[in-house]
C-alpha cells in the first residue's frame, strides 16, 4: 500500500497497489480451493440433477398452498423458489417462517424491473441446493399454511 513511511511523510505505492492493504486472504483461497475440490468429488451433473429434482418436487408442493402465487416458472431455471401469498406480505411470510426455524429471503432481491414485470413489489424466495431434502420442503410447506392461520 505504501513506497516509503517516515514520521515527516507517507509516499503511497502507485495504483493498484495502494489499494491492498494488509496480508491477501489467503485462508479464503484455500477454502475456496477445498469447496471445489467438494464439489468436483461429487460431480457438477449430480448436483444439477439433484437440485432439478428439488425444483419440481418443490414446485408441485407449494402449489398445494391455497392462494400462493409462483413467481418466475421458466422450463428451464434455477433450483429457486419465488412465491407470493395472496393478501399477505413477504416480510410477514418470512417472520412466520423463521419463528418455525424455516429460512427464506424476502424482498425485492434488487431485481425490482422483474417485480414490476410480474406486478409484485416484493416476493419471499426459497433456495434449493444440494445439501437441501424433500423433508424441508415439505417443512416449508407447513410453515406457509401456518402463516396463512395466522396472518390471512
Amino acid at each position: 500500500m505504501i513506497s516509503a513511511v517516515t514520521f515527516e511523510k507517507t509516499i503511497y505505492n502507485r495504483i493498484p497497489y495502494k489499494f491492498e492493504a494488509g496480508t491477501p486472504y489467503i485462508a479464503g483461497g484455500i477454502g475456496l480451493g477445498a469447496a471445489i475440490d467438494y464439489l468436483n468429488s461429487i460431480g457438477m451433473d449430480a448436483i444439477a440433477e439433484y437440485e432439478h429434482g428439488l425444483l419440481s418436487y418443490g414446485t408441485d408442493a407449494l402449489l398445494t398452498v391455497p392462494g400462493l402465487r409462483l413467481i418466475g416458472t421458466a422450463r428451464d431455471k434455477a433450483s429457486v423458489l419465488s412465491f407470493a401469498l395472496d393478501g399477505i406480505h413477504p416480510h410477514d411470510i418470512g417472520t412466520v417462517l423463521d419463528q418455525e426455524g424455516i429460512a427464506i429471503r424476502t424482498g425485492h432481491h434488487c431485481a425490482q424491473p422483474v417485480m414490476d414485470r410480474f406486478g409484485v413489489t416484493a416476493t419471499a424466495r426459497a433456495s434449493l441446493a444440494f445439501y437441501n431434502t424433500r423433508e424441508e420442503i415439505d417443512q416449508l410447506v407447513v410453515g406457509l399454511r401456518k402463516a396463512l392461520e395466522v396472518l390471512g
